[in-house]
């Protein structure tokens, strides 16, 4: 966000923690009163932005006290925060108000394959896209993901070229693909990567869809290489 050179950077500061702060209220879905470092605590276990600056917020909430001295009705400013700290929590606000496109982030259009495609044909497309998976439909509802992994395997067994994906489809205990609406939060994708590492799965990709359904057409796909592109906006 701009500002006029004017500003000081108390009030650039004040700014930004007011829009912190209302986020804070928004998150954690509160219209009455509720102290900024409690606040912190209950939107951190919703807000992956807000989980990784909590020390950093609660000490711009003590700064912000130092800043504001209360004389009367009357918020007096006593101190000036140097550049570095007033740039830092407009990030902070900036990146918490932002709207970011999951498309945007997603690796689109999407290529897929059908259950009785031929598993050279599926390398021969994972090798033009330049990845190492790829969704498999059977009469336009989600089958499965087909690895590269799973074909070198096969590959390795000297299996007959004619095999088609069905017989290397397998259901993965331990592993699984999460669909979304295109509009869901950058939050939903983050948070589900991170219960995925919790419970022992690994979250292989993610699908975009118009409504987050098995049976719609996929207009986007996350996986972990997508991961740097996530974590840099938060």
């Amino acid at each position: 966000m701009a500002y006029n050179q004017t500003i000081t950077n108390a009030q650039r500061f004040l700014d930004a923690y007011a829009r912190i702060e209302k986020i804070l209220y928004d998150i954690i879905r509160e219209t009455k009163y509720v102290p900024f470092s409690q606040m912190i605590t209950r939107a951190s276990r919703e807000n992956l932005i807000i989980s990784s600056r909590a020390n950093d917020l609660r000490q711009y909430h003590e700064l912000r006290n130092a800043i504001v001295h209360n004389r009367g009705r009357e918020n007096e400013v006593i101190a000036e925060p140097c550049d570095s700290v007033t740039e830092d929590i407009e990030k902070i606000a900036d990146t918490l108000e932002a709207k970011h496109d999951l498309l945007s982030i997603a690796s689109s259009p999407v290529i897929t394959v059908g259950r009785n495609d031929s598993i050279k044909e599926a390398y021969r497309l994972m090798r033009k896209m330049n990845t190492s998976k790829i969704p498999v439909y059977h009469n336009g509802v989600y089958a499965g993901l087909v690895t590269m992994d799973e074909i070198a395997g096969w590959a390795l067994e000297n299996r007959s070229e004619e095999d088609c994906i069905a017989s290397i489809l397998t259901e993965r205990k331990n592993e699984r693909v999460l669909f979304v609406k295109k509009n869901a939060p950058l939050q939903m994708i983050m948070r589900s990567y991170e219960s995925s590492l919790k419970h022992g799965m690994t979250l292989l990709a993610i699908l975009i869809t118009e409504h987050g359904l098995p049976k719609e057409k996929p207009l986007g796909i996350i996986t972990v290489a997508d991961l740097p592109k996530l974590l840099s906006l938060v």
